[in-house]
């Protein structure tokens, strides 16, 4: 029953319902206006064959692109980009596995509420992760840190496995809300 109890969000935190009651707290630079004509990824994508939905429809089903060439170049740079920038500023980086337990579900709050996002491999009672973050966090779970310790700094990149199951998104195209990432 623990389990089921919600977090409780800080005093602080204005109450609201909806987008327009949100705070913004911290804003950096300035948000880009887009020409008129300007196309969506989605066009683009499709322009320049770097990314092919349809063809992740056939392999797989909807929310499965297919990167290609240029494309999955881009993918794999950008990874490496991010990656090395993080250690060089002091972060180990983690090679998480892709599937993980129970008690790690439940030690970062996948379960019990998420199971209907996330894939159950049954036979073996283990969960393919919507997140590193679920791995890489549970890399402490059970485990008593010492002050000296602190802060840890880790990063990490995985495939990230998600159903997105339910109607949130479900008109959304393109790169959002997708399958596995």
């Amino acid at each position: 029953m623990l389990l089921l109890v919600p977090n409780l969000p800080h005093a602080d935190v204005p109450k609201g319902k909806t987008p327009a009651e949100n705070e913004i707290v911290f804003q950096h630079g300035t948000v880009p206006k887009l020409h008129s004509g300007a196309k969506p990824h989605w066009e683009l994508t499709s322009n320049y064959d770097i990314i092919d939905f349809e063809l992740g429809v056939k392999v797989t089903g909807a929310g499965f692109p297919v990167y290609k060439g240029k494309g999955a170049r881009l993918q794999r740079a950008l990874l490496n980009f991010f990656l090395d920038n993080a250690t060089a500023n002091g972060y180990t980086e983690i090679q998480p596995p892709l599937l993980v337990n129970e008690a790690s579900g439940f030690g970062t709050g996948q379960l019990p509420d998420k199971e209907g996002q996330m894939y159950h491999v049954g036979i073996d009672n283990l969960y393919l992760i919507p997140t590193a973050e679920v791995p890489i966090t549970n890399i402490y779970r059970d485990v008593i840190l010492k002050k000296e310790q602190l802060p840890i700094r880790n990063c990490g990149y995985s495939n990230c496995f998600r159903r997105e199951a339910g109607s949130y998104g479900k008109d959304v195209r393109g790169l959002n809300r997708l399958h596995t990432s």
